[in-house]
């Protein structure tokens, strides 16, 4: 997570968890870039009780809260390895963390043993960060005069923002992103 629902809540009261993992998803896929900390890699490991995962080896450089992707957990058929199907692939947000063992907040894994897999540390920048905390007081402060463009007092006049797709970003105004602009990766 890019940052915490405690740390959000202190900026929006009435923003959620699934906000906060969309604003997460549309950086990484604006970006092209999954934030990974290649120095901080785990290879194979074993599912248990759907949020749990076992290694054989000692981890180090994690703690709780800290954001991991998970990697290759291809699925076993039947007639062999499936290929296409990531099973238990995606963000993760560690609640504890033990010498071999990782426990897993809100996760619903399959269970099961992963030799190819791997997990590692997502690391966001602190430009990123407060980027989106800009976002949150955006919607703080706009969220009720979405849309206008300018307003009079005297005789009523409004003027209603015209917002095509050069000028908004998720529903947000473009300039607001210019914090992703140097973590941008060519797509291949």
């Amino acid at each position: 997570m890019i940052i915490t629902l405690d740390d959000a809540q202190l900026i929006n009261p009435s923003i959620d968890q699934s906000a906060l993992d969309g604003l997460e998803q549309s950086i990484r896929a604006l970006t092209h870039n999954k934030f990974q900390n290649l120095n901080i890699r785990f290879y194979q490991f074993k599912v248990t009780n759907e949020d749990t995962l076992e290694f054989n080896e000692a981890l180090a450089y994690l703690r709780p809260n800290d954001t991991i992707e998970i990697s290759n957990t291809w699925s076993q058929t039947g007639s062999g390895l499936n290929q296409d199907i990531g099973v238990n692939d995606g963000l993760c947000v560690i609640e504890e963390i033990n010498d071999k063992t990782i426990k897993l907040k809100d996760a619903t894994l399959f269970n099961g043993s992963f030799q190819s897999a791997f997990i590692t540390k997502i690391s966001y920048p602190p430009d990123v960060v407060e980027g989106v905390k800009k976002l949150l007081q955006y919607d703080v402060s706009m969220g009720d005069k979405l849309g206008i463009k300018s307003e009079s007092i005297s005789r009523m006049s409004v003027t209603y923002y015209d917002v095509n797709s050069n000028e908004s970003i998720n529903g947000y105004p473009a300039s607001l992103f210019g914090f992703i602009k140097k973590y941008k990766k060519m797509r291949w």
